[in-house]
């Protein structure tokens, strides 16, 4: 399973967006409409908007409320899942145990993560590891990157997960400086491989958002 969802992984790795994936509405698109149960009663309510829905079992009783979509999103991926942060945007690739997704942030970097199971030992982990950062290199040979550094291997602890990790260096061809950090995270009931992608010139801004999206990957609460 774990070179499958390696695969997997990779096959999202420096693809280019789509034409017109990150289109908005136009402005004359009506805002969504959500049904929403208050004690029983169901009522239709457009999304955006403070709203006072009169009850029509209760006369007299009358409800004021808002939908809107949480700029907080949750994803679950196989045992575990992880919290990011709109307008990033999600693209998710495969089914199954073979699902993975992209976290693509407006500030130029991104965040694969694909589900590898049970929880790993440390020796299966560097072992993972390895494939994950030879797939990675070959991948950016195949895209013509120049000096391509790979790090020692080193421990790294996030709130979730323990993660056994290397950082890529390369550039492109333009000659723009890239990091990519590759880790195994593992945690007490999963384990997830992870590329993270940004343009080292960019490190300061982005390294705080990357790490926070990475502290919130967990294992499912009850799943064991």
């Amino acid at each position: 399973m774990f070179r499958t969802a390696v695969v997997a992984l990779l096959m999202m790795l420096f693809v280019p967006k789509p034409p017109g994936a990150c289109d908005q509405p136009t402005a004359a698109t009506p805002p969504p409409c959500y049904e929403i149960q208050i004690n029983g009663e169901s009522f239709l309510v457009e999304a955006n908007r403070v709203v006072k829905l009169e009850s029509k079992e209760k006369p007299g009783v009358s409800y004021r409320v808002a939908v809107r979509v949480s700029p907080v999103q949750r994803v679950r991926l196989g045992g575990f899942q992880f919290e990011y942060e709109m307008p990033a945007k999600l693209q998710e690739d495969g089914k199954g145990e073979n699902r993975s997704v992209r976290l693509t942030h407006e500030l130029g970097f991104s965040i694969l993560l694909a589900d590898l199971g049970r929880p790993l030992e440390p020796k299966a982990q560097e072992e993972t590891l390895k494939m994950l950062v030879e797939a990675v290199t070959k991948t950016l040979r195949e895209q013509k990157a120049a000096h391509i550094d790979v790090s020692d291997p080193r421990q790294r602890t996030f709130l979730g997960s323990h993660a056994r990790g290397v950082t890529v260096s390369y550039r492109d061809s333009k000659d723009f400086g890239h990091v990519c950090l590759v880790y195994v995270l593992s945690g007490p009931a999963f384990a997830a491989s992870c590329v993270v992608e940004y343009l080292d010139h960019d490190a300061e801004d982005v390294l705080p958002l990357i790490k926070k999206t990475l502290d919130s990957v967990q294992a499912i609460p009850g799943r064991r």
